[in-house]
Formats: C-alpha cells, sequence, structure tokens
C-alpha cells in the first residue's frame, strides 16, 4: 500500500524485487520496466559503400584556394575585417574604425552560407585566431577586438592605419 508525504509518494519495501534490470530499485511493476532509449539499425538495409580511391591532382585544394584568396584579399586592401553581424566585439571594432574615418572592406561570415564557416577554419589555419572579429590591417593580422583597441588605447593604431593608407581624405 502506498502513501503520500507531501509530493513524495512512499512504497513499502515489499514492493520492490530483484529483477534481471541493471537497476535493481525500480519497482516490479510492468508500468516501471526500463525500455531501450534507441532501437538498433538494420545494418542489412544499410547501403554498402566501395572504397574510394583517392588521386592527387595538379589543382590546389579548396582550403588552399580559399588560404590563397584571403592571402590575396587583406595584401590588396588597407583593412579587412572578417565578421559576424551579431557579434558585439565586430560591431565594436566596426564603429571604432567609422569613428576614425576608415571604411575597412568588411566579410560578414554569417551572411555567407556555407563558405563563411569555412572561410573562419581557414583564417583560424593562418591567424591560429577562431573568433571574429580577425581584423588585418596591411596585409598584417591585427587580432580580435581587444587586440585592436589596445593598440587604440596605446596610440599605435592611427599610425597602423596611416602606413596603410587606410584614412579617408576629410574634406
Amino acid at each position: 500500500m502506498a502513501s503520500a508525504l507531501g509530493n513524495a509518494i512512499t512504497l513499502p519495501l515489499s514492493s520492490f524485487h530483484p529483477s534481471p534490470s541493471p537497476n535493481k530499485f525500480l519497482p516490479s511493476s510492468s508500468s516501471f520496466a526500463a525500455k531501450p532509449l534507441f532501437t538498433p539499425i538494420n545494418t542489412s538495409l544499410t547501403p554498402k559503400r566501395k572504397p574510394t580511391c583517392v588521386r592527387a591532382s595538379s589543382s590546389p585544394s579548396f582550403g588552399s584556394r580559399l588560404e590563397d584568396t584571403i592571402k590575396n584579399t587583406v595584401s590588396h586592401n588597407p583593412v579587412v575585417v572578417y565578421s559576424k553581424t551579431w557579434c558585439s566585439y565586430s560591431s565594436e571594432v566596426k564603429s571604432l574604425f567609422k569613428k576614425l574615418g576608415v571604411d575597412p572592406l568588411v566579410f560578414e561570415l554569417d551572411e555567407m552560407g556555407p563558405q563563411g564557416p569555412q572561410l573562419q577554419k581557414v583564417l583560424e589555419r593562418l591567424t591560429g585566431q577562431h573568433t571574429v572579429p580577425n581584423v588585418f590591417i596591411g596585409g598584417k593580422h591585427i587580432g580580435g577586438c581587444s587586440d585592436t583597441l589596445k593598440l587604440y588605447r596605446k596610440g599605435e593604431l592611427e599610425p597602423l592605419l596611416s602606413e596603410a593608407n587606410a584614412k579617408k581624405t576629410e574634406s
């Protein structure tokens, strides 16, 4: 017979019986019987694949082409920012450049479809940085938001921007 204590229900010990299940503390009632969480997959229905033959080719891999594209982009543009639209750190860096009269080339990785994460992986391989913003000035990797703000506070960012011809001429 069960009795209730507040929100808890107590069951007499006589309702618990040893069972072959690994959990000996469950009541023997069939409503509490352990059921498998996952149904085994019938592997006989899974198509068998033949081993794929990988051949070396003279054309560069997709990753190395992306790497070349990134290197070319950062070397031919004074300021490049790889960013994500929802990232507050990216917004902070873009606002700082706007305040300084700089119009960086911005790549919003989250708006580039499947190429965005691929670019981010290649950027990590090139720079060691897996976060955004990923800032380049004059073809050199500067770092992220903290690195860019640190250069600004030390008075070292504006000379870098001037060297890279990144400053807009004021009229």
